[in-house]
């Protein structure tokens, strides 16, 4: 998990979990922004990523220019079913 500048400056991540331009550059399978806004400091430490997914409720948000899929919608609805739906999916029995 990581984080942009204002996560860090807010104390919700560790300054060895900032990405982009001043923080790490990533090359994960996929990357999943929740909130991002996309600037091109962000998007420096994600642009290797193999699949980029930007969820954001604002539809004009620059991360969507980068992504694979992108979901405009409030994230404190979608993260909640995603985390519903990888529940299920890494206990199919319950």
């Amino acid at each position: 998990m990581g984080g942009t500048r204002p996560p860090l400056d807010e104390g919700w991540i560790t300054e060895d979990q900032m990405i982009g331009q001043s923080g790490k550059t990533i090359r994960p399978k996929l990357y999943i922004g929740i909130g991002i806004s996309g600037v091109i400091q962000h998007v420096v430490g994600i642009q290797d990523a193999k699949v980029i997914i930007a969820i954001n409720n604002d539809p004009k948000a620059a991360l969507f220019q980068s992504a694979d899929l992108g979901v405009v919608a409030d994230f404190r609805k979608i993260v909640p079913l995603l985390i519903e739906e990888l529940k299920k999916r890494d206990n199919p029995s319950a």
